[in-house]
């Protein structure tokens, strides 16, 4: 394993193999550096809200399906569904 050496503007790089392995580390996301003695810490990727983090999670689940089409679908099951237990809405 490579050993990152800390340059004169207190950077440094994260080894190639490290990053393979760390999928969340990438250019721009923000990590949290937290110190646990003089010669220990720990480096986390810090957390998106939960709408970014899962952005796109279902993307080929619709792929192919139109969003409109699909909830005007379901609103129309429900709707009959009302009908049947004499609930239906009036229009």
């Amino acid at each position: 394993m490579q050993q990152p050496i800390i340059g004169t503007k207190y950077q440094m790089v994260i080894p190639k193999d490290v990053r393979k392995i760390m999928k969340a580390y990438k250019p721009g996301r923000q990590i949290k550096v937290t110190p646990i003695d003089e010669k220990t810490a720990t480096i986390r990727v810090v957390s998106k809200n939960w709408s970014d983090e899962n952005y796109g999670a279902f993307k080929k689940y619709w792929k192919g399906v139109d969003p409109i089409a699909e909830v005007e679908k379901i609103r129309n099951e429900w709707e009959e569904r009302l009908e049947e237990l004499g609930r239906g809405i009036k229009k």
